[in-house]
């Protein structure tokens, strides 16, 4: 069977074929002229909601399993040193109701990848020995999450629900409910499962690649065509999610983190029937507004929410739960009839009139846009997404469908709004102090269940709307020319047009991806906000408390796509806007003219000191190896302090102070910025002259600040203990470069290529020694380094380490061994990778601005290493593994436990090695700098 009805839009030059392989496999084949990689992604309609009552998290096992060997590829890490070997990357996730599995590589050796990932789904070998190993991976997964609330909060959800539906089940899986039974062996249950489960009535799958259609057919009829059809597709769920005695309820949780949230939820039927009109995503829109007249305006001031979100929550194919989710203030935590009272007086308002079809009108006119202008994927991107559309969507929708928006019936609209009832309502309150009396099993999170008072509901459905609560106005933003440039405008590369001792503005209108979209960078420069611990904590602050003051004035604007964001970064703020070109600089103007006249209150600098304070302190429970990231972030940068001591000094900050700073924080201001994008040669005008003009405002403006970087050459090797609150143990080691070379880019480049995946392979799925195990490319003001990294819930770091330098010593000998043809083979999975082409607009502008930070204003580094790549030899390469094996190499170990016994690595403490450094601090923005 072919279809080739498939709606793409006018932007997209891809190329579609939909077809059904004998055995029954939905398969959509793709092909993308300019794709530098092949893609294919693969889903089946089988989750965790199918695990056997006996097994649960089985679904989640087997998604493991499938990586460990098939017949014709029984070696258990083959698959994925060969995706990784050659410039891909790979991974699954299990769902409810759904599995994915994809991968991407180069189009070169795209046949014989797809060879591989066939015989996963057909010949699995399912061996006795990788179960046994697996079921231990699964409880490291299983451990890594104990803490973490979102799965702690899920289990409260599963646990008071009806029982008889499947969503009442544990998905992870552990020991406990992965061992041998009664009944079966667990490798046996995993047989029985796969066959039981795995067919292709209930797979789709989808292949990206710059390969012709035609050919691209021919790859999946050989290889796909084995692939089991002996089942029928699933039957529909029928079971209720909630019986009436789950609705009506409240749910206390107590969380891990300090967090203070009321969760409002109603539930509704399945949805998908309805994803032609989008209106649960145009309520969640109504109700999410943050604009004068909104439900948060409303509620902060009163003082009782400072944040709020609409239209999340659970779904799948027989419930969905719609829900208004507060951040609650301290005043707020005591407040609940105050918000739900609120809440229904702004539902009553959208029962009580009609489909408000102007503002219905620019969510479509939203949605036309973003079909009419796609930015390219990724093939791998686009096989992942294309895959799960396939289960949802008609031929036709499979690509349209996630756009598609019809006026509905005004029927079907009070239909969706009659689910938002009392009677329907389930509430949430996440706060550490709240009353419990259970504990939910696995995640041992503290809960309780009381119902709601009946007084209470039916004050709530007699609401009535009230004056403070007023539907969006028209939408400012939303008019302005979106046509775009012509392919004659595009620019090679930025260009700088304007250069001065205090402003510096850069300029590269792009048509590459035929967006009428753009972004602009702006650096402000500011030694007010530097100089001390103090002054980094109150910068932070400062950035929260300007968002908050003009949140409500700008929230249209975000509304349509035309974003802003506001980051403290190198000796400043950074303000990145994107999104529609049209109107975009005057939103940077408005932006930039509210910073010049800001008015703060003490009750609200109370509050968002206290949830940035917050916020800090939950960070220090973290998973361990991310907290021993963020360690040595701040021990190499002089400007990132440990989170405690930001914490610290902002707990210190008085009102009285904030403002003084405030008042001198516009000082010696020096502006650098970029605008890239559908852009013209009088646009950048526009943007110097604003520029201009708002400096000429300003007290004072200044040079350029240097940025300083720490050198660690001389100080190591040295061993950095960090107390966490989590039981397992974790190790980081990382190991820099010397100089920032492209010849040292090039070389920890390709030694993060060929080490990750074999150490993945050997600690994690060998010695089982954690679930979170891996390397990385870590480079730290340009220069390079690699790291290490290993979570375990059993080993400690001493075994960890002694496991890493082993292996370490492992590879280096089998490196030794390599062919000059393997090495070249190697190589060249990097430069695919190097080779690549930026993949959106975005991605191109994050790309040039990191440049200009980097003072790499021929934006010619990539070219540099490549070439150095390129020139590099075996010999070279094992040489520099060497060096990273000498005892007196300047790595830091971070970790959870003290250092080895009988170990030369010297002990300190990261304050103290902190204090060596600072001594040795360079000035990165120096000519010293070598890239």
């Amino acid at each position: 069977m072919e279809n080739n009805q498939i709606l793409q839009s006018p932007n997209d030059n891809s190329s579609y074929k939909y077809l059904t392989l004998a055995n029954g496999l939905a398969v959509l084949l793709v092909h993308q002229a300019d794709s530098e990689k092949s893609a294919a992604a693969l889903t089946v309609n089988v989750g965790h909601f199918d695990d056997p009552v006996c097994r649960e998290g089985l679904a989640h096992f087997l998604e493991h399993m499938l990586f460990l060997g098939s017949v014709n590829y029984p070696g258990a890490g083959d698959y994925q040193q060969f995706i990784n070997h050659h410039g891909g990357s790979h991974n699954a996730w299990t769902g409810t109701e759904h599995s994915s599995f994809f991968f991407d590589i180069d189009t070169h050796f795209y046949d014989e990848a797809l060879a591989r990932f066939a015989d996963m789904f057909s010949q699995p070998l399912f061996s006795s020995e990788y179960v046994e190993k697996e079921r231990h991976a699964i409880e490291a997964e299983f451990s890594l999450k104990l803490k973490d609330d979102g799965r702690r909060i899920y289990q409260v959800h599963k646990e008071t629900i009806n029982p008889e539906h499947p969503f009442s089940k544990f998905s992870v899986g552990n020991l406990l409910t992965l061992a041998d039974n009664e009944q079966s062996s667990l490798q046996q249950a995993l047989l029985d499962f796969f066959v039981q489960q795995y067919s292709t009535s209930r797979m789709t799958l989808t292949l990206v690649s710059s390969l012709e259609l035609a050919l691209q057919q021919r790859l999946v009829e050989q290889y796909f065509s084995a692939l089991p059809a002996h089942l029928p597709a699933k039957t529909a769920l029928d079971v209720p999610l909630y019986l009436p005695e789950h609705q009506a309820v409240q749910l206390n949780i107590q969380p891990h983190r300090d967090t203070q949230k009321l969760v409002v939820s109603f539930a509704m039927p399945d949805i998908q029937r309805w994803y032609k009109h989008k209106l649960i995503s145009f309520i969640a829109h109504l109700l999410g507004d943050e604009g004068p007249g909104s439900l948060l305006s409303c509620l902060k001031e009163q003082d009782l929410v400072n944040q709020l979100s609409a239209g999340g929550g659970i779904d799948g194919s027989n419930y969905k739960d719609f829900t208004i989710a507060f951040e609650l203030t301290e005043k707020g935590l005591n407040a609940r009839d105050d918000i739900l009272s609120t809440l229904f007086s702004a539902l009553a308002a959208l029962k009580a009139q009609p489909l408000p079809e102007a503002l219905f009108a620019e969510r479509q006119k939203l949605l036309r846009w973003a079909y009419l202008y796609q930015e390219p994927a990724t093939a791998l991107q686009t096989a992942n997404h294309l895959s799960v559309s396939m289960q949802h969507y008609p031929v036709e929708d499979i690509i349209f469908g996630d756009y598609r928006m019809e006026l509905p019936t005004e029927a079907l609209y009070q239909q969706i709004l009659s689910y938002l009832t009392s009677s329907n309502m389930r509430l949430m309150l996440i706060a550490p102090g709240v009353q419990t009396d259970q504990q939910a099993r696995w995640y041992n999170t503290p809960y309780s269940v009381m119902p709601l008072p009946a007084e209470l509901l039916k004050q709530l459905d007699m609401a009535k709307p009230i004056p403070q609560l007023q539907l969006p106005p028209p939408n400012p933003y939303i008019d302005g020319d979106i046509s775009l440039l012509t392919d004659t405008e595009h620019m090679d590369s930025p260009r700088c047009i304007r250069e001065t001792d205090v402003l510096s503005v850069w300029y590269k209108a792009d048509t590459d991806f035929a967006s009428p979209k753009g972004h602009i960078f702006v650096q402000l420069s500011l030694p007010g906000s530097i100089g001390d611990c103090k002054q980094l904590a109150a910068t932070r602050l400062w950035v929260e408390l300007f968002q908050d003051n003009i949140n409500q004035q700008f929230y249209a604007a975000t509304t349509i796509g035309l974003m802003y964001h506001l980051h403290v970064q190198r000796q400043g703020i950074s303000l990145h806007t994107s999104g529609l070109a049209a109107n975009q600089l005057r939103l940077l103007q408005d932006l930039l003219g509210q910073m010049l006249h800001q008015h703060f209150s003490e009750p609200r600098f109370e509050e968002l000191k206290r949830q940035l304070g917050r916020h800090w302190r939950n960070s220090t429970k973290n998973k361990p190896v991310a907290r021993l990231f963020s360690q040595l972030s701040a021990v190499l940068q002089p400007l990132n302090p440990e989170i405690d001591l930001l914490a610290d000094a902002l707990e210190q900050l008085s009102f009285e102070q904030f403002i003084a700073f405030h008042q001198q924080l516009l000082r010696q201001v020096h502006i650098e910025s970029l605008l890239l994008g559908n852009w013209t040669n009088d646009h950048a005008l526009q943007l110097e002259k604003m520029l201009t003009q708002w400096q000429s405002q300003l007290v004072s403006t200044g040079p350029k600040l240097t940025n300083p970087a720490f050198n660690i050459q001389g100080h190591g090797p040295v061993w950095l203990n960090q107390d966490v609150d989590h039981n397992d143990h974790a190790l980081v080691i990382y190991l820099p470069a010397p100089e920032a070379t492209p010849e040292q880019m090039a070389l920890f480049m390709l030694a993060n290529h060929v080490l990750s995946p074999e150490y993945f392979h050997q600690l994690r799925t060998e010695l089982q020694l954690g679930y979170l195990v891996g390397t990385g490319y870590v480079p730290i003001n340009t220069l390079p380094g690699i790291a290490f990294y290993i979570q375990s819930p059993n080993a400690d770091c001493e075994k960890l380490y002694e496991a890493t330098v082993t292996f370490f010593r492992s590879f280096l000998a089998d490196t030794k061994a390599l062919t000059q043809e393997e090495f070249i083979e190697i190589k060249q999975g990097v430069l695919a990778q190097l080779n690549e082409r930026d993949t959106s607009l975005g991605a191109r502008a994050k790309r040039y601005w990191l440049a200009l930070g980097q003072q790499d204003y021929s934006f010619a580094l990539s070219d540099r290493i490549i070439d150095a790549m390129r020139q590099l030899t075996l010999t070279q390469f094992i040489e520099f593994l060497q060096q990273l094996l000498l005892p007196d190499y300047d790595a830091i170990f971070l970790a959870t436990d003290g250092k080895p016994k009988h170990s030369h690595l010297r002990f300190c403490d990261a304050a103290s090695l902190k204090q060596q450094l600072q001594k040795t601090q360079i000035a990165f923005d120096t000519n010293s700098k070598v890239i």
